[in-house]
């Protein structure tokens, strides 16, 4: 897998050229006039930038299992507390590759604050040796596709929850989680609002099949590192996916968060990338790398709460 992975670097950067020559449609950097949506009592509320940006709330955590395919999946939700409210719209965080739900965690807390329900979980065998993961699974069976139906299985149980204002649901996706959120929203697009993408591994399909002339090629098992072994089904499945040709499908808003030394997934390509969509922006960190902390978390946790309040 070093090799698979090295190849996926140098095949942002390659592919940032195809990105630049594919058809664009409309910008997406314009906003879109408000919509409408019927309120409980049958009457017409402006469903953009409604939510009071002051307001803080105080936050309730719940440990929520969902379901698929035989693997519980861990969870943690994260919702606001309210004496007037009782369904927040959702955030629905997808973790990186190797990683997490951790990773969402620094989002879903301030999230929260804002009053926007979170939810951040562990994909089965979707975490690398020493990232404790909760949910069932087998990192040897895990692969884009097995992820897209986890999160696929996680957006139907959470459009149940009492607390969830179905209107208004959003997904969210780092690296690797990018493409899987991208992937799911794309199938979706009645019931995924908008999507958040922070370095969304957009172009991991076309840079890591590069490497095989089909599928037979593909190694039983990949190694990435010294302690962290995939299964051969994660290249094999990547075969079978392609978002870059579906941009332009996707109705909804999405918010793009990518930092300018990512040395994993290419900012020009995922600059590129944005403009394939029908309504998309596209914000640059200046100096964050493949994932954000600090200054740089702090930058998208604000990008992200911009998104939501705007589209709310």
């Amino acid at each position: 897998m070093k090799k698979l992975i090295a190849c996926w670097m140098i095949g942002m950067a390659l592919l940032s050229l195809a990105a630049c020559s594919a058809k664009t449609p409309a910008t997406g950097t314009e906003a879109a006039a408000p919509t409408a949506a019927v309120t409980e009592n049958g009457t017409e509320a402006t469903a953009t930038g409604t939510r009071d940006r002051n307001a803080v709330y105080e936050v309730e955590t719940r440990e929520i299992w969902c379901e698929n395919n035989g693997n519980r999946i861990y969870g943690i939700a994260y919702i606001p507390v309210s004496k007037t409210e009782t369904a927040f719209p959702l955030v629905i965080h997808a973790h990186g590759m190797g990683s997490n739900h951790r990773a969402g965690v620094g989002f879903a807390e301030r999230y929260a604050e804002k009053g926007f329900a979170a939810y951040t979980f562990d994909f089965p065998g979707g975490s690398r040796p020493g990232n404790e993961n909760k949910s069932d699974g087998d990192p040897l069976k895990n692969s884009a596709v097995t992820e897209a139906s986890d999160l696929q299985a996680v957006l139907d149980t959470a459009l149940t929850w009492d607390f969830v204002d179905t209107r208004h649901v959003f997904l969210e996706g780092g690296s690797m989680g990018g493409l899987i959120a991208t992937m799911v929203g794309l199938d979706n697009p009645d019931r995924v609002k908008g999507m958040i993408l922070q370095y969304p591994a957009l172009y991991m399909p076309q840079a890591v099949t590069a490497n095989y002339k089909s599928k037979d090629e593909v190694p039983e098992t990949l190694s990435f590192g010294d302690d962290y072994t995939l299964g051969g089904v994660f290249a094999r499945d990547l075969f079978d996916v392609d978002v870059i040709s579906r941009l332009g499908d996707y109705p909804g808003k999405v918010t793009i968060i990518q930092g300018s030394e990512d040395n994993l997934v290419s900012a020009s390509s995922i600059e590129e990338a944005s403009h394939l969509f029908r309504n998309a922006e596209f914000h640059l960190i200046e100096g964050a790398g493949h994932g954000f902390d600090g200054e740089h978390q702090e930058k998208a946790v604000q990008y992200g709460l911009d998104f939501l309040f705007a589209n709310t």
